[in-house]
């Protein structure tokens, strides 16, 4: 190699060449520019490129991991789990913060049991992220974490359960850091759903009736979530023969021990009652909940109650059809309420056509039955009658006939029933203990807590989190926990999302943004002593959505020297 000057102007610049023999002669042929002279040393050595000494690491599974990790760590997950469950203790290995941290990331993303995750954790960038080696992450260890949120006392003979103080404390952090509007108070939905069971051994797994009405074993989840932003407040774990009214008494006591202010309880029809009404404006509370219609209080309220249809009576509108309401001050559970009743104009055509048309089947059938059954004895007569009549008995008076001439049915219409059923078609009661709301207000806050319905849907469908496949009492109830763990990231992110575009279809952009997210892989490059942190996949659709929640940071690429620098 040789370096030769070339004067151009008043500088002079240099280049190499190298010698080559072309048959007999010896020419030099240019290889590279190297600058001017008076900017480079001729007797300085000439860097050397470095691609052919490039290293690759592997890549790792990091965008929706990231995102969730970064969630975790706002919500502070490893600290107020290891300070609850551990306290002063020292641990070797991974603390039950961190572990049950990584499984409730695992259960939003790509759900997988105990004995998956110690496979599934390395191929992402967690142990990067927690400063831990993948092979810490054992079945065993992850096992065990659920452990300290649970477990079996022999020594009392009971559960040692600690999930009821970490839902308060993650709760508390999170209102602590989003404080509710001024003046306002929580407004909480209260519901419970089945999740089925594998396996026969655990004490909480019995036999109940599911949405699906089978008799199969499975435990009963309840949850108490916040209308404002739908972050769960707390959990309950029943076993799967318990009934939704049969678990308020827990839930009123649970609340009392919370560290919230009184505000504004919603449930469901089916956990009312005059003692449950009692209870919670004893601890003033207010109340918004639906009255079944089997009552004789609601049955009198709604039979004598005829709503106006008018636009000051047009509570809603949509293709479940239009919403009309009327507040009234009725005798409700032994003193004068707040009792709102609500129609829906084509339910209630529906009802009635759908009444008349079973009516006019069932008549048909008797008058048939009363020429195909006249040798028929009586006790044979009657048996058809009733299985004819089924669930509609209350609507017709038959009988069979002892003449010998004429019909042998004979049956008609009742119809002071049919009447009383006809006022009552499309129509439903609500009790509202809180009289500053209007008719309008109190219908809208009670057909609005199907949200925590959302929770019970992601929880069976994101999170899988049934059929529980755990044995033990102690590890069924911590893992439950793990997947309310999980579900508070969630909402968390919909919140963000929410809060940045103001659009109600949060839910479904957090499922685009994991999804899009699942594909950003991290890799590291390094040239020489430069190590890059490149992101594969990183989408225009994923910048913008990370931007609008503050988190555009997350994905950044970063060099760093070897010495572990940052540059």
């Amino acid at each position: 190699m040789a370096i030769k000057r070339h004067k151009r102007g008043n500088r002079v610049y240099l280049a190499e060449y190298k010698s080559i023999r072309q048959g007999k002669k010896v020419i030099s042929k240019f290889v590279r520019y190297i600058g001017p002279e008076d900017k480079l040393s001729t007797t300085e050595k000439t860097r050397k490129r470095v691609l052919d000494r490039v290293n690759l690491s592997n890549s790792y599974r990091t965008g929706d991991v990231r995102l969730l990790w970064a969630i975790a760590q706002d919500l502070d997950f490893i600290a107020i789990i290891d300070r609850i469950c551990c306290g002063n203790s020292h641990m070797d290995g991974p603390s039950p913060g961190k572990l049950l941290t990584l499984w409730a990331i695992n259960r939003v993303i790509d759900p997988e049991s105990a004995t998956q995750l110690e496979r599934w954790v390395p191929t992402t960038d967690l142990p990067y992220l927690v400063d831990v080696p993948a092979k810490e992450f054992t079945k065993d260890a992850f096992l065990s974490a659920l452990d300290f949120v649970c477990r079996d006392d022999g020594a009392c003979g009971h559960i040692a359960d600690l999930s009821a103080e970490l839902d308060d404390a993650l709760y508390q952090k999170w209102r602590h850091d989003h404080p509710l509007p001024p003046g306002a108070k929580e407004t909480l939905a209260y519901d419970l759903t089945t999740v089925l069971f594998f396996g026969v051994s655990c004490p909480l797994a019995e036999l109940g009736y599911n949405p699906e009405r089978i008799r199969r074993r499975q435990v009963n989840l309840a949850a108490l979530v916040s209308k404002h932003d739908k972050h769960p407040i707390a959990h309950f774990v029943y076993k799967g023969n318990r009934n939704s009214a049969s678990t308020v008494k827990n839930l009123l006591a649970r609340l009392d021990g919370l560290s919230i202010d009184s505000g504004t309880l919603i449930w469901d029809r089916g956990n009312v009652s005059k003692k449950h009404v009692e209870m919670v404006e004893g601890m003033n509370w207010k109340l918004v909940c639906g009255i079944p219609k089997t009552s004789n209080e609601a049955k009198r309220i709604i039979s004598m109650t005829d709503i106006p249809i008018g636009p000051d009576t047009l509570v809603r509108s949509s293709r479940a059809g239009h919403i009309y309401a009327e507040k009234k001050q009725r005798k409700i559970y032994g003193r004068e309420r707040s009792a709102v009743v609500y129609t829906n104009r084509e339910r209630r055509v529906k009802e009635a056509d759908a009444r008349n048309e079973a009516l006019a089947i069932i008549g048909r059938e008797l008058d048939e039955l009363s020429e195909t059954g006249k040798d028929w004895s009586e006790k044979r007569l009657h048996s058809k009658i009733q299985s004819i009549l089924n669930s509609r008995s209350n609507f017709i008076n038959a009988r069979v006939s002892r003449k010998k001439e004429g019909p042998r049915v004979v049956w008609s219409y009742k119809k002071q029933e049919l009447s009383l059923a006809e006022r009552s078609d499309g129509k439903w009661l609500i009790l509202s203990t809180d009289e500053t709301l209007d008719a309008h207000e109190a219908v809208n806050v009670y057909l609005e807590k199907d949200f925590i319905e959302k929770v019970f849907r992601i929880l069976k469908t994101q999170e899988e989190v049934e059929p529980v496949r755990h044995r033990l009492e102690h590890r069924v109830m911590a893992y439950l926990f793990v997947c309310m763990l999980a579900y508070r990231l969630l909402s968390v992110l919909q919140w963000k999302l929410k809060e940045a575009s103001g659009k109600d279809d949060s839910w479904e952009s957090a499922d685009t943004l994991l999804h899009a997210l699942s594909r950003v892989e991290r890799v590291e490059v390094t040239f020489g002593n430069e190590t890059k942190t490149w992101y594969l996949n990183v989408t225009k659709e994923i910048t913008d959505f990370l931007g609008e929640i503050g988190m555009k940071e997350l994905l950044k690429v970063e060099t760093r020297l070897t010495n572990g620098l940052k540059m």
